[in-house]
This record gives structure tokens, sequence and C-alpha cells, in this order.
């Protein structure tokens, strides 16, 4: 008797029980505020997960994944940027390519000269930076540490094509000094801009090398499974004693 009392009491708490959310979800909007809230919550937490964990996680698992590609690509890059004549890229020392500043003191003809033969070498190095970044422009901006990188390489491009420019205001100017017999103050401000763009381009050039190296220089980069496999293999191979009594006879 009391325990089908006790049953009744429990199935008529639970019919109340129902019955009472049945009601508020009926008369309020308490629940649909709580799902709302619950689903702006989750959003929140997965957009913060995803910012500060996943992508981090992801972009440092594809840079060990790439690293030796990551380190052929900018190894191609150091040496595009390395004046050939004077580097020694097999001893580690490589030498920027540098623009050579033009003369204040020059004469009008020497000038003319000589910004013919800078508009020769911008537009042969703007060349090889362009085919060297289509190369390797889908590889390196999919890699988050490469952006400023690939930003100080687009600004020597900009640079470049800057003193291109410039030089051809020089031109200008100096053609109306040739005929006139002195340099103008137009032509000596447009000479001393072009210098300056020159300079600016040879230091971001310097800074572009001085960078690679560093990166080069600390680079954590390791073989692939495969490769470390092989080798080991090799090495096992060298230490039987059959390769032992190869070797000494």
């Amino acid at each position: 008797m009391l325990h089908a009392v006790r049953h009744g009491i429990v199935i008529g708490c639970a019919i109340l029980l129902i019955a009472g959310v049945i009601w508020i979800d009926v008369t309020t909007t308490i629940w649909q505020e709580l799902v709302i809230l619950s689903g702006l919550a989750a959003g929140v937490v997965t957009f913060l997960l995803t910012t500060l964990f996943l992508d981090r996680f992801v972009q440092r698992a594809a840079q060990r994944r790439w690293a030796p590609v990551t380190r052929l690509a900018l190894t191609e890059i150091l040496h595009q940027f390395a004046d050939e004549q004077h580097s020694e890229p097999s001893l580690g020392r490589i030498e920027p390519r540098q623009l050579s500043a033009l003369d204040p003191h020059a004469t009008a003809s020497q000038l003319l000269g000589d910004t013919q033969a800078l508009r020769q070498t911008v537009v042969e190095e703007g060349s090889h930076i362009a085919t060297m970044l289509g190369t390797w422009w889908d590889f390196l901006s999919a890699l988050t540490d490469n952006e400023q990188l690939i930003r100080h390489i687009a600004d020597v491009t900009v640079l470049l094509e800057q003193v291109r420019d410039l030089s051809l205001d020089v031109d200008r100017t100096l053609q109306k000094t040739s005929q006139d017999g002195a340099f103008s103050e137009e032509s000596q401000h447009a000479l001393a801009q072009l210098n300056t763009h020159i300079i600016t381009c040879n230091q971001s050039i310097v800074h572009i090398v001085a960078e690679l190296s560093q990166r080069l220089s600390t680079d954590p980069t390791v073989l692939s499974q495969d490769a470390q496999q092989t080798i080991s293999r090799l090495r096992l191979r060298q230490g039987t004693p059959h390769h032992r009594r190869a070797k000494n006879s």
C-alpha cells in the first residue's frame, strides 16, 4: 500500500513537472532565449578555439611538413638577391646585389649613359624577381611565417619601378641642361631623388639578404621519414661484418 502511494506521488510530481515545463514553453519565451544564448556562446567558443589554437596548430603542422621545400625556396630567393661576382654560396658568404648610384659631378652626357645602363639593370632585376616570385608565390603565401618576407620583396619591386621612373625624369632635365650648357636646379633635384631611391632600394635588398640568411642559419628542417629510414638502412648496412670486410679488402 505504501509503495503504491509513493509510486503515485512520483508519477504525480512528474506530471506536474511536465505540465509546468509545457506551460512555461507556451506562455513565455524563456526556452527560446536560452537556446539562442547557448548557440551564441557555442559560436564564440568555437571561434576562439579555432583562432587561438586550431589555426596555429594546423599552420605549425604544415610548416613542419613542408620545411624542406620552404628551405629550398628561401635558398633560391637568397641566391637571386646575391651578387654572383662577389658571393660564394658554398662558403656561406652572400653579398647583396646593389644598384650603382649616379655621380652628381659627372657631365650630362655621362649621366645620360649611366641612366640608360641603370634602367637596363633595373628591368633585368625586376624580371628576375618577378620570375622567382611567380615560381614560389603560391607556396610561400600559404604559410603565414612568410608574409613579411613577401612584403619586403614586393617593396623592392616597387622601389625598382620608382628608380626607373626617376631615371627618366633625370634624362628629361638633363636634355634641357645639355641645351643650356649648365646643370639646372631641377636636374640636381631629380638626380638627388634618384640617388635617394637607389640607396633605399639597396638597403632593402641588404635587409632581405640578412633576413634570409638568418632564417636559413636557424632553420630546424629535418628530413622526411622516408629519407631518415633510407639513411638508417644505409648505416646499418655499412655496419655489417660483410660490408666491413668488403671495405677492408
